[in-house]
């Protein structure tokens, strides 16, 4: 259901909290969690405008987040530095450390990628400061779940918000609430999938013929 103390009337009713139309808010559906581990959020400019990306749920749900716009041919990043003494990129490859096997990790800042894998590579690629920062990496616990957005290989293919919950989960376990991020994800799937053929779409007008 809607958040009423959150919603306002700009053309059309819409959340200014999640940016989403009144009738699909996801405000009342995620826990506030007070993660100690900041999270800094690089994502891609396409993701920013996705209509069902999951960095606003990790918006909404943890205190400690932050989201940077890449901009610029060579993956310029609207934020400042962060400590890379003390921060790493969540990231797969043959040089991640894996989260959950031999000695804790410990990080002050996780870094995350939002966007497709194209675009996450991509960004990689281009920027110096992601490509010089450590890498960690996790096996997910289970496919991922995210059910509007199709992925090649769910197995190992989880979305942004997964990503983080099952990452704060290795370098936090003892912080209340981390587990359930991923059941804030599933429910606001849900209701979104509940919305699905009774919110109006867009339908471009048919052209008439020319007389």
């Amino acid at each position: 259901m809607p958040n009423e103390a959150c919603c306002t009337e700009v053309g059309r009713p819409t959340c200014y909290r999640c940016f989403r139309p009144e009738t699909a808010c996801i405000c009342a559906l995620v826990r506030p969690v007070r993660n100690r581990t900041r999270v800094l959020i690089v994502q891609h400019p396409r993701e920013r405008r996705h209509p069902f990306g999951t960095a606003r749920i990790a918006r909404l749900g943890l205190s400690r987040v932050e989201v940077a716009i890449a901009v610029g041919r060579d993956g310029e990043i609207r934020a400042p530095r962060v400590d890379l003494d003390r921060a790493a990129v969540l990231y797969p490859g043959p040089t991640a450390t894996p989260l959950g096997e031999g000695d804790p990790v410990e990080l002050d800042t996780l870094v995350v990628v939002d966007g497709t894998w194209p675009q996450s590579r991509k960004l990689l690629r281009v920027s110096p400061w992601l490509s010089s920062l450590p890498r960690v990496a996790f096996d997910p616990p289970r496919p991922g779940n995210y059910r509007i957005r199709k992925a090649k290989n769910p197995e190992v293919e989880v979305s942004t918000i997964e990503a983080i919950a099952y990452a704060l989960e290795h370098l936090e376990p003892q912080t209340p609430g981390i587990g359930g991020l991923v059941e804030d994800f599933d429910r606001v799937i849900d209701h979104q999938l509940s919305l699905q053929g009774r919110v109006p779409r867009f339908r471009k007008p048919k052209r008439r013929p020319t007389p």
